[in-house]
C-alpha cells in the first residue's frame, strides 16, 4: 500500500473512496472506477476538476461521514500558501521529535501520578482534567512544529 501524505489531493480522495467505494464515487462524476483509483494514487498526475471534487465532498458528507476532505485539504494548503511570507526560521525536526516524546512521557506520567490512588481510574478533578489538558496542548504544538517544518519543504504539489 502506498503512504498517502495529508493536504494532499490523493489522500482526500482516497478518504472518500474508502469512506463511498470505489464504484458509488465512478458514478457520481459519471467516470470509471479506475479513474476514481487513479486520482487516489499518489504517483498518478490524474487530478479530479472542481465540479468533481465539489460532487465528491457533497456525497461524502451527505452519507454523514463529517468534513468533506477536498475542501478541507484545499483549505489548509491555502492557509499555508497565504502564511509562507511570514515564514518562521526552521525547526530541527530530530529535537522537535524529541520534545513530542518529552511530551508524551509528561502526559504519561501525569496520568499515571493522578490515577496511581483513585479507586475507578477514570474520573478526573477538574485541577487534574486541565492539567492533562495543558500537556496535551504542548504536545499539539511540538507536532504541529514538526508538520510545518515539513510542509515548509514540499517535494510536490500533488
Amino acid at each position: 500500500m502506498k503512504l498517502r501524505a495529508p493536504r494532499r489531493f490523493a489522500s482526500a480522495v482516497t478518504r472518500i473512496k474508502n469512506a463511498l467505494g470505489d464504484d458509488k464515487c465512478a458514478e457520481i462524476v459519471g467516470r470509471s472506477s479506475s479513474l476514481i483509483r487513479k486520482w487516489s494514487d499518489p504517483d498518478h498526475p490524474s487530478r479530479p476538476n472542481l465540479k468533481q471534487a465539489l460532487v465528491l465532498d457533497v456525497a461524502y458528507m451527505e452519507a454523514g461521514h463529517g468534513v468533506p476532505p477536498i475542501l478541507s485539504m484545499y483549505q489548509q494548503r491555502l492557509a499555508r500558501a497565504v502564511t509562507i511570507e511570514s515564514k518562521k526560521p526552521a525547526v530541527d525536526v530530530a529535537l522537535a521529535a524529541l520534545s513530542v516524546q518529552a511530551a508524551v512521557g509528561d502526559i504519561s506520567e501525569s496520568i499515571l501520578s493522578i490515577k496511581a490512588g483513585s479507586a475507578d481510574g477514570v474520573t478526573f478533578s477538574s485541577n487534574e482534567r486541565n492539567q492533562i489538558l495543558g500537556l496535551l496542548e504542548k504536545l499539539m504544538t511540538q507536532v504541529s512544529m514538526i508538520e510545518e517544518t515539513l510542509d515548509d519543504n514540499p517535494t510536490d504539489l500533488g
